[in-house]
C-alpha cells in the first residue's frame, strides 16, 4: 500500500492521504479523552485499510468500498461517531493499493445543505482523479506501513 505523493515548489514530496491524518497528531494540550478519540479513530482507518489490503483492493466490497460510478477510482467508506471518513483510493495491477485522500463528510445532511455536501463531494472526486492523473503518468508515491 502506498500513498500518491507528489513534488511540491520546493522538491518535497507530499501526500494529500498522509496529510489529512495529520489532524489526528497527539499534541501535548490535548485532553486525555482526545487523546483517546484521535487513536481510536487512526486504528479504525488502520482496521478498514488492513481489510481493503487483506482484500487486494477490491473496489466491491459492499458496504466498506466500492467504485465510484463512472470514475476510476474506489472510495473506502469509514464510519466515525461524528461524521463519515471517506478515502480515494486505486487498485493497480499487480494489487497495488494507492491512496489519493481523504476527507470528512458530514453523517447527516443539514437541512437544506445536501446540494452544497454534493458539491463537495464532486470536488473530491474530481480532485482524486487529478491525482490519479498525476501519480500514473510520475509514479510518485510514499510507501504506507500498516
Amino acid at each position: 500500500m502506498v500513498c500518491y505523493a507528489f513534488e511540491n515548489k520546493n522538491k518535497e514530496l507530499e501526500a494529500p492521504f498522509l496529510e489529512y491524518l495529520e489532524k489526528y497528531a497527539l499534541e501535548p494540550r490535548d485532553p486525555e479523552k482526545k487523546k483517546d478519540q484521535k487513536v481510536k479513530r487512526l486504528m479504525n482507518i488502520k482496521a478498514h485499510l488492513e481489510h481493503l489490503a487483506d482484500n487486494k483492493g477490491k473496489y466491491d466490497l459492499p458496504p466498506l468500498a466500492q467504485k465510484y460510478r463512472g470514475r476510476n477510482i474506489g472510495i473506502l467508506k469509514i464510519k466515525e461517531a461524528d461524521g463519515l471518513v471517506r478515502i480515494a483510493f486505486y487498485t493497480k495491477q499487480a494489487n497495488t493499493i494507492v491512496l489519493l485522500d481523504a476527507f470528512d463528510k458530514p453523517k447527516l445532511y443539514e437541512k437544506g445543505k445536501k446540494l452544497k455536501v454534493d458539491k463537495m463531494i464532486e470536488k473530491f472526486l474530481d480532485q482524486a482523479e487529478v491525482f490519479l492523473s498525476d501519480y500514473l503518468k510520475n509514479n510518485h508515491s510514499i510507501h504506507l506501513n500498516l
